[in-house]
């Protein structure tokens, strides 16, 4: 059996060694357009803050674990033109490659708006390795965006260096609903208040290794810019082989088989079921691209697993908080007539005489049925357990009620007896009840 893995990221090397490993006769061959295989993208803002200067720790493994150890062959620096699928063929230039199987794990570009098309995105190892160099003599740091990259690296290059966010949102981490998003906003602006919101660049100039950068409220001198204005999966050699997409990625099903039987698809250019809504969207996370190369080695040549969607599940480091969401948010319930209600929640990390922070605990009820599908956080002590609490909560599909019962561990140091999951669930179950 000749399998092809176009993309050597989350999911095609978790797909790649998982075919191997459960087929060890198999001819597993992975082509990746740049130079590194399987590293840590989520990694890279601390890289580019100092948290370490090799870059080569944010890879998860040498690429001869994979060609030696586990013997499938590795093309760098080769990309894929073409898809022929009638004949079974992938081509990089005129040569080509023959395939039983093939898995698309192409990944996802930067959003380059024209009038940022001269300044810096962080998407690859070898842009970050550039953004570093870049930084080691600058002071000034103008950053766009103020999504889940752009608010990350705002945190951590602040405490290095003159920082500047532009933000075309209202507050920061826009997913986030207005009001435990302004909540966010107050936090953020105490730590630094050099931020627009509201603003857009208008014009970004470079001259002699500066930039300009223009927006209504004022021109700013920058050392560097980096731009995180979202990104955009890389689906055309899917829809030049005639593959069905799905709003702009290329459609699976449970198995994640594209339209073509023996086509694969996963990672950032592949449609995810969202498990509350079940809409097919996009979910560029590590974690779920890692599961779903997995999946896709299970059924290479059996379906026995289904992939079984996805929440979107996101925590980050802001100004040492721990800042997230899961599930879905207002808007959504509003967007897909849920008939929702908030419960919104102050209160402390720890027990009382233990001198614990603030906790922010917002949860999304859906009233039809009583279960628990969305939830957001900004903790500064414990917050990754409580989202991720919340996150296997909402998968697995359970009640406000079943929340407020669960049997989750105490301990004064770790939280309250009342901890604010515990305090958000009881209000629901409050809510619920007043008829």
């Amino acid at each position: 059996m000749e399998v092809i893995v176009i993309g050597g990221g989350a999911a095609g090397m978790s797909a790649a060694s998982k075919i191997k490993r459960e087929n060890p006769d198999y001819n597993v061959t992975v082509f990746e357009k740049s130079n590194f295989v399987s590293y840590a993208e989520c990694g890279m803002p601390y890289y580019l803050a100092g948290y370490f200067d090799d870059f080569t720790r944010l890879l998860h493994y040498p690429i001869t674990e994979f060609t030696d150890k586990r013997k499938i062959r590795v093309f760098i620096n080769t990309k894929i033109d073409r898809i022929d699928a009638v004949n079974k063929r992938v081509f990089s230039g005129t040569v080509a490659y023959s395939y039983d199987k093939l898995v698309i794990a192409t990944g996802a570009s930067p959003k380059i708006p024209d009038v940022l098309k001269d300044t810096y995105f962080l998407r690859s190892m070898n842009e970050a390795i550039n953004i570093k160099k870049k930084l080691e003599n600058s002071h000034d740091v103008t950053l766009i965006g103020a999504g889940v990259l752009g608010t990350e690296l705002f945190s951590l290059l602040s405490e290095r260096y003159n920082v500047r966010l532009i933000s075309k949102h209202e507050f920061i981490l826009p997913y986030l609903d207005e009001d435990i998003g302004n909540i966010l906003k107050e936090i953020v602006l105490a730590n630094n208040k050099n931020i627009e919101f509201n603003s857009v660049p208008v014009e970004v100039t470079k001259n002699n290794n500066k930039f300009t950068v223009k927006t209504e409220y004022g021109t700013h001198d920058a050392d560097i810019v980096i731009s995180s204005t979202g990104i955009i999966p890389d689906v055309s050699l899917a829809e030049e082989a005639g593959l069905k997409t799905v709003n702009g990625l290329i459609s699976t099903d449970d198995y994640l088989h594209t339209s073509d039987y023996d086509i694969f698809a996963g990672g950032d250019t592949a449609a995810v079921k969202n498990i509350i809504t079940g809409e097919r969207q996009h979910f560029p996370l590590a974690q779920i691209a890692n599961k779903m190369g997995r999946t896709i080695g299970v059924n290479i040549n059996r379906d026995t697993r289904k992939f079984p969607g996805a929440l979107g599940t996101t925590i980050i480091n802001v100004f040492g908080w721990q800042v997230g969401y899961t599930g879905i948010n207002e808007r959504t319930a509003a967007k897909y007539n849920i008939n929702a209600e908030k419960i919104l929640v102050h209160g402390k990390s720890r027990s009382a005489y233990l001198n614990g922070s603030d906790v922010y605990i917002k949860i999304i009820i859906n009233k039809n049925t009583e279960k628990i599908i969305g939830a957001q956080i900004i903790d500064k002590d414990n917050g990754a357990w409580r989202l991720n609490t919340l996150a296997a909560a909402i998968t697995s599909g359970i009640s406000v009620s079943d929340m407020f019962y669960a049997d989750l561990g105490y301990e004064p140091e770790y939280g309250p007896v009342w901890d604010p999951i515990i305090i958000a669930s009881s209000l629901g179950i409050d809510k619920l009840d007043v008829k």
